[in-house]
């Protein structure tokens, strides 16, 4: 009986391991002026699992930006997260989504010279995009609970 448990949990865990690629998705426009930071969320961000559909999705975000970015599409996913900044006004962008590996958002030239790039950031790992990726590893806390359910049970 305690092998199937330990079994279970194991399985429970390497299917975590082995899921897509999760990512933040969306736009946040931020504007400052008159002592007060606003925020407007054109497409708010929500956690989404890479596939053909959000990368194309987070491509044609891309493409509205940095046009010059844009090659053939890979069969890998990745996260990106883009900050840049209007130079005529005291508004910000950012740019979070899942894309194609073969694409490289940090490279490119914008659309306008009055867009400048303010932060860019390309990684392969759960959430990697997002204010949260400095919290607790999921996966390495259930490994955790793995090796102390086998240590109690034996």
């Amino acid at each position: 009986m305690r092998h199937l448990i330990v079994g279970i949990v194991l399985a429970v865990v390497s299917f975590q391991t082995i899921s897509a690629l999760q990512c933040m998705q969306g736009v946040e426009v931020k504007q400052a002026g008159s002592g007060k930071e606003t925020q407007q969320k054109e497409k708010p961000l929500e956690v989404t699992e890479c596939g053909a559909a959000t990368a194309l999705a987070s491509t044609a975000l891309l493409f509205a930006v940095k046009p010059s970015s844009i090659t053939f599409p890979s069969g890998d996913y990745k996260c990106y997260h883009l900050k840049y900044d209007e130079k005529n006004s005291e508004s910000s962008t950012i740019v979070k989504g899942c894309i194609y590996k073969s694409l490289n958002v940090c490279d490119g030239k914008f659309t306008s010279d009055n867009i400048r790039e303010s932060f860019c950031s390309q990684c392969d790992m759960d959430g990697c995009n997002s204010a949260g990726r400095y919290g607790i590893d999921l996966k390495l806390l259930g490994l955790t609970m793995v090796a102390a359910i086998a240590y109690l049970l034996k």
